[in-house]
């Protein structure tokens, strides 16, 4: 009779962890989704983990300026982290907001906006090792600029 009484008791703690244990599988799935659509906002899903390959800091090839390129919510910021002293067209803080979407290996294309001149761009993004060419144009493309950039370190 003891027997049958020890055998009924059990249920209700083993309910308690079956409920606990649905309870965390469901939490990590939770952080899981999370992590892979932080992945996705930042345009991982073709490149390292650590983010598309033209996130870092990176000297303007005619030595003017130096940016860091990071995520700023679902799209990129480039903010003027130096400026050389006397260069007037820029100054430290200005940011360009960019909206970048993989277009090929170590490609991204998009549009930008330029907050302190209040001027939208189409753009284009190329890295390749140490380099990273920017192609922003304006008026569907009839006027375009190229600039040259050096990395100087990864940003993250």
């Amino acid at each position: 009779m003891s027997a049958s009484i020890a055998s009924s008791t059990p249920t209700r703690p083993v309910a308690r962890n079956l409920r606990t244990a649905i309870r965390q599988a469901a939490g990590a799935i939770r952080r899981a989704a999370i992590f892979a659509a932080a992945l996705a906002a930042l345009g991982a899903g073709n490149t390292a983990l650590a983010g598309p390959a033209f996130l870092g800091n990176w000297a303007r090839g005619d030595g003017k300026t130096h940016i860091r390129v990071e995520p700023c919510g679902a799209e990129f910021c480039g903010v003027n982290t130096w400026v050389r002293p006397g260069h007037t067209g820029e100054k430290v803080g200005d940011t360009l907001v960019a909206d970048l979407k993989p277009a090929g290996a170590d490609r991204w294309s998009g549009s930008a906006f330029d907050r302190r001149r209040d001027r939208h761009y189409t753009m284009r993004v190329q890295v390749a090792g140490g380099r990273m060419t920017t192609d922003g144009c304006i008026l569907g493309g009839m006027m375009c600029q190229s600039m040259h950039w050096t990395r100087l370190d990864r940003a993250n």
